[in-house]
């Protein structure tokens, strides 16, 4: 667990991403604890999952369309946010 400036968040997630085995995945959360972003490596791409004002799944195949998706769903979760908790971890 470590807490990281919202502005490290996408390169933080996309220098791990590649990394991750299947199954592991990458939370990044509020000061509150109470919106999430999941990142979960899967056989083919990767699942994100967005808990928080919306509650929806979105696909990415590779690291490159996770790289084009991931920035709008930072600002839409974590709009007012300066800080986030990030973890790594089984799903």
């Amino acid at each position: 667990m470590a807490r990281i400036p919202i502005e490290k968040g996408l390169r933080w997630v996309l220098d791990r991403a590649p990394g991750l085995t299947v199954g592991e995945c990458l939370d990044l959360l509020c000061k509150k604890k109470n919106r999430l972003l999941r990142i979960t490596k899967m056989e083919h791409g990767f699942r994100i999952e967005e808990r928080g004002f919306l509650k929806e799944d979105h696909l990415a195949e590779d690291i490159q369309e996770l790289k084009k998706l991931l920035p709008r769903l930072l600002v839409r979760e974590f709009p007012r946010s300066h800080m986030l908790w990030v973890f790594k971890r089984r799903a």
